[in-house]
């Protein structure tokens, strides 16, 4: 399995990973406002080249993760950690998030999750990432954000 910089030509498959990655996200948290969910294709590829994306491809060549993130001076963003459902559970979700902290060592990154996501709140942690403030966000969820790294909580 090899992690790679994402192509535009990766729009569709990704697009589609997110929306399987994320209905169990919605299964879990009871709750289909999932923001994952609720774009559209369209509006996933205007936003695609305002993010990087790394994506891990399997020996068949075929997308099974990715995270994206966002250099924001001192901060960045990190976001829609996704795994295939088959593949979850092998270290690939830490393996990508390893990545950006190794890649953005000397700055802050932030992320946020559904306060219900449990599993997520349980890596997250794991990595090094602390909670700092919850709130609601614009679906009408509860999201935990979590900082990691020159402690600027």
């Amino acid at each position: 399995m090899i992690i790679e910089k994402a192509e535009t030509k990766n729009i569709s498959e990704l697009y589609k990973l997110q929306l399987l990655c994320f209905e169990s996200e919605a299964e879990m948290i009871g709750s289909r406002k999932v923001p994952a969910l609720m774009e559209t294709e369209d509006f996933y590829a205007k936003d695609f080249c305002n993010r990087t994306t790394l994506k891990i491809v399997n020996n068949e060549q075929e997308i099974i993760g990715a995270i994206r993130y966002r250099d924001k001076n001192d901060i960045v963003e990190v976001g829609r950690i996704m795994i295939h459902p088959k593949y979850r559970r092998q270290g690939l979700a830490k393996q990508l998030i390893s990545k950006v902290d190794s890649e953005f060592s000397q700055k802050i990154k932030e992320l946020y999750t559904c306060t219900k996501s449990w599993t997520n709140i349980k890596l997250y942690t794991s990595m090094g990432y602390k909670s700092y403030k919850e709130c609601q966000i614009n679906t009408g969820l509860s999201a935990v954000y979590m900082r990691k790294g020159l402690e600027k909580i």
